[in-house]
């Protein structure tokens, strides 16, 4: 039976503090904030160590879909051939088993988004939008290329050019991001990546030009105007990237909700426009849906909702998926030998894991679900910033990816506070947002109970 919210001491209690101090040879001890029972969660319930229960809107930064201890997913992590893919790894580009061919045919069939033509896996998001940037730039120096009259090939390139790209040579194109995105915290995808300054400092970056991002104010209705004058800007700061850049970008990458860089939206008409600018300067539009993918939007690919007129080139994913990896559509499939290739580019246990979540979503109708306690959820926040307007500001989203806002970073760190200690575990985003991501199979009980807790903190820090 689940367990009721409850909250019965400090937080982190003493048996998480414990168990954390043993944990300290850890470099990232510094940011563990609980320690859950493994075996006592379940569903949107976290339990941990102390005996504290949480309804859960965090979800590991979205990383959670179907809750803690899933039957389905228990069932095949259970399975003799989850069992036998996890002490048999496998070079999986090279040696594979059944199970691998069963995750790429149901993924193909039933998952992929429409208009692409091949998916790469790799371990996380973050690696998977890197890859995807990867396969930009090898499309793009293919066309420069053969458009100059030159080999497509790069292998056919005489033995100076070869030896002068063994010693770091490097390519003048340039990927083309915008302010506030988050993705990834490799080295070339940091380059892309403007959401904290802590994410970048010290590091070598790739001298790639940035554009605004509009960050629609909410409620959308209200900010109509200023909404569309911060997407005129946008759109228009971008143009003139593509035009002093002209030749040379390889892609525009964009988060259909930046999540990281504080849950900020754009519009459809947005969106379109980056994609037939993307189009006319001849660069890949990569999509980043690692936070978005799989269903939290109310839609399986966030991008279905931004009726774009063609399918974008290139959609990266992670998180919900259970393994990183992209999407690809038939322009940017990479066929030669030894361009795109990494050990594993596959875990197929994860990749059991990912088809037994998407058939429950598919299944149990998660998609529509989080469309409607998604929006009720939303309406309640909403009341909530009517009801204390001088503390809560543009309560947002769509389907689960929500958010609202506080004065400051300070005010906004006090409420997730408060509402942790009365069991509603919720996270931050941005500079002073609160982000909210429940697990797809949230009620809307959750939801209701979820909401006074919000009402009884705002209360309090009122007053």
């Amino acid at each position: 039976m689940r367990p009721d919210r409850a909250v019965q001491g400090p937080i982190p209690g003493p048996r998480a503090q414990e168990q954390m101090a043993r944990g300290a040879f850890d470099m990232q001890a510094i940011y563990r904030a609980a320690v859950f029972d493994e075996a006592r969660s379940e569903g949107t319930r976290l339990v941990d160590v102390d005996g504290n229960v949480f309804i859960d809107l965090f979800s590991s930064f979205a990383l959670g879909a179907l809750g803690y201890n899933h039957p389905d997913l228990l069932a095949v992590a259970r399975s003799e051939a989850f069992a036998r893919a996890a002490v048999n790894p496998t070079s999986t580009p090279f040696v594979t088993s059944t199970s691998w061919f069963d995750f790429i045919e149901q993924i193909e069939r039933h998952y992929a988004p429409a208009g692409m033509a091949s998916i790469f896996c790799v371990d996380g998001g973050g690696e998977g939008t890197e890859a995807a940037m990867k396969a930009a730039f090898v499309v793009h120096g293919e066309r420069r290329r053969a458009a100059a009259g030159g080999p497509a090939d790069p292998l056919q390139l005489p033995a100076d050019a070869l030896a002068a790209v063994m010693n770091n040579a490097s390519t003048d194109a340039v990927i083309v991001s915008f302010g506030g995105a988050f993705h990834g915290r490799g080295l070339g995808s940091l380059s892309a990546t403007h959401s904290k300054p802590i994410h970048k400092a010290d590091l070598p970056a790739f001298g790639w030009p940035t554009v605004p991002f509009p960050a629609n104010r909410w409620p959308l209705e209200r900010y109509a105007a200023e909404n569309a004058e911060a997407e005129a800007t946008s759109l228009a700061a971008l143009a003139a990237v593509l035009d002093q850049y002209a030749g040379r970008v390889a892609a525009i990458l964009v988060e259909p909700v930046q999540s990281e860089g504080g849950d900020r939206h754009a519009s459809p008409a947005f969106f379109q426009a980056v994609q037939r600018l993307a189009r006319a300067a001849g660069a890949a539009l990569i999509l980043d849906e690692v936070q978005t993918g799989v269903a939290i939007s109310g839609t399986l690919w966030a991008h279905e909702q931004l009726a774009l007129p063609t399918p974008p080139d290139l959609v990266t994913f992670g998180k919900k998926m259970q393994l990183g990896g992209f999407f690809a559509s038939p322009d940017y499939t990479i066929r030669q030998f030894g361009r795109m290739y990494q050990t594993r580019n596959g875990d197929r246990c994860r990749a059991m894991l990912s088809v037994a979540t998407h058939q429950v979503v598919a299944r149990d109708g998660l998609c529509a679900q989080v469309r409607e306690v998604g929006a009720h959820f939303l309406a309640g926040l909403q009341a909530l910033s009517d009801a204390f307007p001088a503390l809560i500001s543009d309560a947002r989203g769509k389907g689960f990816l929500l958010a609202f806002d506080l004065p400051t970073p300070a005010a906004r760190d006090a409420f997730l506070k408060a509402a942790m200690r009365r069991g509603i575990f919720a996270s931050y985003t941005g500079t002073r947002s609160v982000r909210l991501r429940p697990h797809l199979i949230t009620p809307r009980a959750d939801v209701d109970e979820a909401l006074i807790v919000f009402h009884e903190v705002a209360r309090e820090m009122s007053v």
